[in-house]
Parts: structure tokens; C-alpha cells; sequence
């Protein structure tokens, strides 16, 4: 990714920060604000793109204190061995070494908030009619961890493997993130399910139900340990197909946007305003479930 901060945005005129939300002009490369890109509705230099224009980045003056990382062009202290923008590793006198590894690539973390957050070659080709560069742009968010992956599997097939630790970790609240709706209400429904026997013996051990209840059937509590090595298979399988079926999502959103533009910018202007991950409403459940389990907890007091 290329590190903006300290350029400025062209259409408020301030300067871009360590917390700026960056859209990138997919056209010309012109860095703007998020908020800033949707009030205008288009690039701030659209006069200038039947002109060949380029944004190009202000040069800055040459300081020897310090080393700059050759991915993204942040300024680093001079012995720093990892950029600590992006994570790429740092040799020595590497001001102009661009063959640098980012460590957060080799670990498969997800990182970075900026559109499109990874060098513009890591967004060349297409999968499924739908571009890499359009769909870091959709993403938002861990836009290169993603578009590293798809491409991944683009190129093994049927080989692609990728343990995703967040879909292990969080397995419906990761799913209702990244907006796959159909996903999340799967899991919940299993899990509900599978979690029906643990609740019967709970709610014998707090006495709402009484020890000869029919629902304390023989051999209970065997179900409730098949049931929670079925809840921890549940984890893994979601961390396999976690990537793939984001990639799915994203192509079938893309397309569904570009069938229903009617013209580029109305396409690129939509693209943005629908970027990104769902936070309001991971927020909204995350405060629902903490709601529901102090309730949970008060039952018993």
C-alpha cells in the first residue's frame, strides 16, 4: 500500500493522516477522503482524466535520520528493521530497494484501511469478469489481505487452502462484518441448535427445571460433548470457507452494481458508497448479545 500521510486531499485541502479513511481515484490515482469522495460523487480531477492525467505523489526533502520503507514510502527511524506503517521488512540502505516482503502478508493478518491499500501491479487482472482494482475498492478494508487471497486461489484451484482466523475466532460475527447475510443466519441457526442440550443441563444445574425433568433424557451428557466437538468442527470448516465465500459475494455485488450503473462514474460513485464492512450492525448485535447475557445472568440471581 502507499502511504499517503502527509499529502493532502484535493478537495478539502487538508492532510491525510495514520487514521484517514483514503479512496483512491481508480482512474487517476488521486487520493481523497472518504467523505470527501462521496460529497463530490466523483474524482476531484474528472476534468482531467480525457487529458491522461496521473496524480503523482509531492517529493520530499531528502532526510539521511531516517529510512524509508520501500513498499509504502513512510518515513521509519534508521534503524528500524520492519516498517512500522505496513510491516515490510527494512535492510539496510533500502531507500531505493522496492523487493521488500511485508511481514503482514507472510503472517496473513489483515490490515490497512486504505482503498485501494496495495500497489497498483498487485491489482492487475480479473477473476470472474470483475477486476482486482474494483474489488479492493468494494472491500475497503483489508482490501490487500483479501485481494492477495482471491488471487491465491485464482492461481491453486482446487488447492487453495487458507486458514482464516477471524471466521475461526468469531465465526457469525465475522460473516455478519463482511456482510454475507445468508452465512450469518446459517450459523446462528446451527449453532442455536447445537447448543440446545448445554442449555437443558445449565438450566438443571440453576434449578429452573427440576433434575426429573423428560428433558434430562439418559446419556445427555454425552450429547452435550458431541454437540460441542460439532461446534468446534463448525469453527474450522468456516475458517476454510471463509475467503471463498467472500470472493463469491463480492464478484456477485460488483456485477449486480456495474448491471445496474448507468454510466462509470454512477458505477465507481455506487462502488464506494457500498464499500466497506458492516460495522454499525456488528456494533448494534455485539451490544445485543452483552444485553442478552447480563439478562441471562440476572434469571439466575
Amino acid at each position: 500500500m502507499f502511504n499517503y500521510n502527509g499529502c493532502v486531499c484535493d478537495k478539502c485541502g487538508e492532510k491525510f493522516d495514520n487514521n484517514s479513511d483514503v479512496v483512491v481515484c481508480p482512474i487517476c490515482g488521486t487520493p481523497h477522503h472518504r467523505e470527501c469522495y462521496k460529497e463530490l460523487g466523483h474524482c476531484v480531477n474528472e476534468d482531467k482524466h480525457k487529458d491522461g492525467f496521473e496524480w503523482k505523489a509531492p517529493e520530499k526533502a531528502v532526510n539521511f535520520n531516517v529510512a524509508i520503507c520501500p513498499r509504502c514510502q513512510a518515513e521509519n527511524p534508521k534503524d528500524a528493521m520492519f516498517c512500522e506503517s505496513c510491516g515490510v521488512a527494512m535492510a539496510p540502505q533500502t531507500n531505493n530497494n522496492n523487493n521488500g516482503t511485508a511481514l503482514g502478508d507472510i503472517l496473513g493478518r489483515e490490515k490497512t484501511s486504505v482503498v485501494p491499500p496495495i500497489l497498483p501491479k498487485a491489482l492487475e487482472g480479473e477473476c470472474d469478469g470483475v477486476s482486482y482494482k474494483d474489488m479492493a475498492i468494494y472491500i475497503g478494508s483489508s482490501a490487500g489481505y483479501y485481494v492477495y487471497n482471491f488471487k491465491r486461489k485464482q492461481a491453486e484451484g482446487k488447492n487453495y487452502k487458507n486458514f482464516c482466523w477471524s471466521a475461526f475466532l468469531f465465526d457469525g460475527l465475522y460473516f455478519l462484518y463482511r456482510k454475507m447475510w445468508l452465512e450469518t443466519i446459517a450459523i446462528f441457526v446451527i449453532n442455536s441448535i447445537i447448543s440446545i442440550p448445554n442449555s437443558i443441563v445449565m438450566a438443571e444445574a440453576f434449578g429452573l427445571i427440576s433434575a426429573d425433568s423428560p428433558l434430562l433424557f439418559n446419556g445427555i451428557d454425552i450429547v452435550v460433548i458431541i454437540c460441542s466437538i460439532l461446534s468446534f468442527y463448525l469453527k474450522i470448516t468456516l475458517a476454510f470457507i471463509a475467503i471463498p465465500r467472500y470472493q463469491k459475494k463480492v464478484v456477485k455485488d460488483i456485477k449486480k452494481i456495474k448491471s445496474q450503473s448507468t454510466s462509470g462514474n454512477d458505477y465507481y460513485q455506487t462502488l464506494v458508497a457500498k464499500s466497506g464492512p458492516s460495522k454499525a450492525v456488528l456494533y448494534i448485535s455485539i451490544i445485543l448479545f452483552i444485553t442478552s447475557m447480563y439478562m441471562y445472568m440476572f434469571m439466575f440471581i
